[in-house]
């Protein structure tokens, strides 16, 4: 339960030391790296965003080639694929690849330029194919497409709309112009769409004509040939062929890079580390014999590799506090249990100057409540189960998803209590199943109590939960005074509002409404009555009194402190109502899983009533798992972020982002070196 100390940290060094330094940093990952301050006109900056480019435009080349070699040499992928995580590699096998490195990315670029070629090619054959099925209407040409007529005549050769004979054609042609004194038409094809035609007129009367056939909608070939149109087609045949026959060369040729694959992989995680390290040097002050890095660094780490880095280099490391650095990032450290947490830590806010990790004390209730909204054994088992067992096979997948992994296993193994806890086994499955296949109801008898039998006990319960989770905030709240010396503030903010609450609290337990809800109430005396009255009155008044007490004007810390007054009264009521949603979501679970097993057991005993079950059941409990699942996981961090948050988290920091090897394949790995 920490929120890690950062240090500050300046390395010197000679300039021909720092592509070595920076791959060691690189390696490490245990430095962020930020813009170092010039201080005189020694050093300067230089700028690396062209080379940085070109290393993306090299990554991005082997990534495309990667997905290309996936594509054609297609191999069988697990599911879990994803959670193998990263291969290891060692410095020496980075050393060795930087060797060839040239020449993998050159066969990276040909294997790209062949995929273009191919993709060229099958454009070219969708452009044939067109020019083949065009020139299908016109098979029956005995001159070329192209053809003008010769030296004492002209020819038109193109197609109208509609339907023609040749004398239907002539006679609309005499009727659309002046007459022709000599003409010959040659119906080549005629459908109901269109007619394809050649017209041969003397030359003397060849703008007559093109006017005439203008004024019909005459239209010209779009590409005409200059063969005929037989000798086109095959022609077009022939380039097709050739055009396929590219095609299998060059996919034949990728396929032969198969064995390259991991080259291909490993390619693009060193252009990927290479330009991440260029970003570095950027934000290095350089000068012709020296640079300088500047960053933070946890302080768990700073000996170390102060020691590790001066033992290999000649260099001289500063390490200095960052605690009083406003821009030092944050980096938690929590236990197994409560790390897997972090990530919806992070997803609202890390938390801010001065503030606690709030993590440990999140993560518990996270559990809790995510276990109350699912409640059901037979689906936590199946969560705890799945996630135990990838957590088991796959020890190398990526953190972040094994932070994920562990926090649904926590998640599950709460579900399994509740569900023992409130008899819930695939909802009423058990009996069920007993009542119908096997004549006599059998069932697992509940821990406590049935919510369904009980929902108002059930409703007390988490109002309980909800209450116990803002006072756990209040105490955050005060923790985070503690630390930063409000000592003051702790009564003004925290004790009051608390001590409001437990006052209202016993007199609402006393009261026959509390009685009719939880079966149970308190007997209060009435000195004891009169107690609580006083006590949430003298706190009301030092609410009002204390609530706007950085106003110099007493009229306006009254009116803040009226104010205040309000929020804490509304807060309590509608932030202890909204943990209701615990009941809402628990009863839902049960309800729909309940409702599943009467529609499985509806065609009775029998075989086919045992497959129509068996059906129903796989069916309707995951698509039921699914939905739950999906709304206990909102609603949790609904209520962390809202209700447990918003009493007392500031946030605002931003995360430790060391620089470090953010690879898709592998993972170089130092082999004597263990910062």
């Amino acid at each position: 339960m920490a929120v890690l100390r950062m240090n500050k940290i300046r390395i010197c060094a000679v300039h021909k030391d720092r592509k070595k330094i920076l791959e060691f940093l690189q390696r490490q990952g245990c430095v962020e790296v930020r813009d170092a301050a010039a201080e005189d006109g020694v050093f300067a900056r230089t700028d690396t965003s062209s080379v940085c480019a070109t290393l993306g435009k090299a990554s991005e080349t082997a990534r495309a080639c990667s997905e290309i070699i996936d594509r054609y040499c297609q191999t069988k992928r697990s599911i879990t694929g994803g959670l193998k995580g990263r291969a290891r590699a060692s410095v020496r096998q980075s050393d060795d690849f930087c060797a060839r490195r040239n020449d993998v990315l050159n066969a990276a670029q040909h294997v790209v330029s062949l995929e273009c070629g191919i993709r060229e090619a099958k454009s070219e054959l969708i452009r044939l194919d067109a020019q083949e099925e065009a020139l299908s209407p016109w098979m029956e040409l005995p001159v070329p497409q192209a053809f003008g007529g010769t030296k004492k005549t002209a020819a038109f050769v193109g197609s109208l709309v509609g339907e023609y004979t040749p004398d239907g054609l002539l006679a609309r042609l005499s009727a659309a112009g002046p007459e022709l004194d000599a003409v010959h038409a040659q119906i080549v094809s005629s459908s109901k769409v269109q007619t394809c035609f050649y017209l041969v007129v003397l030359k003397k009367d060849a703008q007559k004509a093109e006017e005439a056939l203008k004024s019909l909608g005459f239209a010209a070939p779009s590409n005409p040939s200059r063969h005929m149109p037989r000798l086109k087609k095959e022609l077009l045949i022939k380039q097709k062929r050739e055009t396929l026959e590219s095609i299998g060369r060059a996919e034949l040729e990728i396929r032969s890079y198969e064995a390259m694959r991991e080259d291909f992989r490993f390619l693009e995680d060193h252009m990927k580390m290479r330009e991440e390290k260029y970003e570095v040097i950027e934000r290095l002050l350089q000068s012709k014999h020296a640079f300088i890095l500047t960053g933070y660094i946890p302080e768990k780490d700073s000996e170390g590799l102060r020691r590790a880095i001066t033992d290999r280099f000649d260099c001289a490391v500063v390490i200095e506090s960052a605690q009083d650095d406003a821009d030092a990032p944050v980096m938690l450290k929590n236990a197994a249990f409560t790390e897997p947490a972090e990530s919806v830590l992070e997803s609202y806010s890390m938390p801010g100057k001065g503030e606690l990790d709030p993590t440990p004390v999140m993560s518990v209730f996270y559990y809790i409540m995510f276990g109350l909204m699912f409640s059901d054994a037979g689906y936590g088992l199946i969560m705890a189960a799945a996630c135990g067992a990838l957590l088991l096979i796959y020890r190398d997948m990526p953190h972040n998803m094994k932070k994920s992994l562990r926090l649904f296993f926590w998640c599950g193994v709460s579900t399994i209590f509740w569900g023992v806890v409130f008899s819930s086994y695939f909802g009423d499955a058990v009996n069920a199943f007993s009542k119908t296949f096997m004549g006599r109801e059998v069932g697992i008898p509940p821990l406590w109590f049935a919510p369904l039998d009980s929902p108002m006990k059930l409703l007390v319960f988490c109002l309980g939960i909800g209450v116990t989770h803002l006072i756990a905030a209040y105490v955050m709240k005060a923790c985070n005074y503690v630390k930063n010396g409000q000592y003051i503030d702790i009564v003004y903010d925290v004790a009051f509002p608390i001590a409001i609450l437990f006052s209202l609290l016993v007199l609402l337990m006393g009261s026959e409404m509390f009685f009719n809800m939880a079966g149970f109430r308190l007997t209060l005396s009435a000195i004891a009555a009169k107690v609580c009255l006083g006590s949430a009155a003298v706190c009301m008044a030092g609410i009002v009194l204390t609530g706007g007490r950085e106003s110099k004007s007493w009229f306006k810390r009254i009116l803040k402190g009226l104010y205040a007054l309000y929020n804490v009264l509304a807060g309590w009521l509608g932030d202890i109502l909204s943990y209701s949603r615990l009941l809402a979501l628990g009863l839902a679970t049960g309800v729909i899983a309940s409702v599943i097993n009467a529609l499985g057991t509806m065609t009775g005993r029998g075989v086919p009533g045992l497959l129509v079950f068996i059906v129903v059941f796989l069916l309707g409990h995951a698509l039921n798992f699914g939905i739950n699942v999906l709304g206990a996981y909102v609603h949790s961090n609904r209520l962390e972020y809202v209700e447990f948050f918003g009493k007392f988290y500031e946030g605002g920091s931003r995360k430790f982002s060391p620089y470090g090897i953010h690879t898709k394949y592998y993972m170089i790995q130092e082999e004597d070196c263990h910062v």
